[in-house]
């Protein structure tokens, strides 16, 4: 990994309705353009749980544009937007939205650090819901995505939305789902893919993502698959965070592998 100073700048994308992206850019300012990866935390997660700031660091730190952020659902709670605002922002449409907002930033150069930025290299790593959603992303948009990397997830929600016991989160993600349920299909999106794309599962996690991604290397053998032993969702990893786990290690390092072919970055 490379000694030299890694540059951090935050950034905040308005999006209407008083809804935000909030994020951080880091990257080496050596002026030399790098092949940009979007981290995308998962449905429970936000860009400073856990570990998710140290794999931006080590993502910059080996030559990429990394780029976390919020989902426009995190600030609507933290600045007090109502529940049905908070519910409407947790869906996925609207991760979506936040998405193509974000990738159409990175395109026009509004970000910060931009002179760093490769514009035409661009990586989506997602973990659980986002991982499906970087998916259907990747399907809709191919030609703003070089790469696209799951981490545990994938498969679309399964709440139905008729179960009294949801929460108000929980039926507007169900709605939507039931709504938009072609156009959410994660593995339709993920046969079709013109692009590489890395799928790494920890082999301890729920039975029905294990199943999921039994069925991509079914349907799409030509894409690449790896199972992490032992790793559960988050790799063993919890928050607070208290370091990096053998198996998160072995997933970045399986990741950073994969981009680097991907994306034709020199590592530093």
């Amino acid at each position: 990994m490379s000694k030299q100073a890694i540059a951090s700048e935050t950034f905040e994308i308005g999006l209407g309705e008083g809804l935000k992206v909030k994020g951080r850019v880091r990257a080496i300012p050596d002026g030399v353009r790098k092949p940009v990866v979007v981290v995308a935390h998962g449905f429970r997660g936000f860009q400073d749980w856990a570990f998710w700031p140290e794999v931006a660091e080590r993502l910059a730190g080996l030559g990429y544009y990394a780029v976390s952020f919020d989902f426009s659902r995190i600030t609507a709670k933290e600045e007090g937007l109502d529940e049905t605002q908070v519910a409407e922002a947790s869906t996925v449409s609207q991760e979506l939205s936040d998405l193509e907002a974000l990738l159409g930033e990175i395109k026009h150069r509004g970000l910060p650090l931009r002179e760093e930025a490769d514009a035409g290299k661009v990586a989506l790593l997602g973990h659980s819901r986002s991982g499906g959603s970087s998916i259907i992303h990747a399907g809709e948009h191919p030609e703003s995505v070089s790469a696209v990397v799951v981490w545990n997830g994938g498969a679309s929600p399964v709440n139905v939305s008729s179960d009294p016991n949801l929460t108000l989160v929980q039926r507007a993600v169900a709605l939507d789902q039931e709504k938009n349920s072609e156009r959410f299909n994660v593995t339709n999106h993920f046969v079709g893919l013109t692009l590489p794309a890395l799928i790494v599962q920890g082999d301890a996690d729920s039975q029905r993502l294990l199943d999921f991604v039994d069925r991509l290397k079914e349907l799409a053998p030509g894409q690449k698959y790896v199972s992490i032993p032992g790793a559960n969702h988050t790799f063993g990893v919890t928050h607070p965070y208290e370091g990096a786990t053998e198996q998160l290690n072995a997933a970045f390092e399986e990741t950073a592998a994969f981009l680097n072919e991907s994306l034709g970055g020199k590592v530093v």
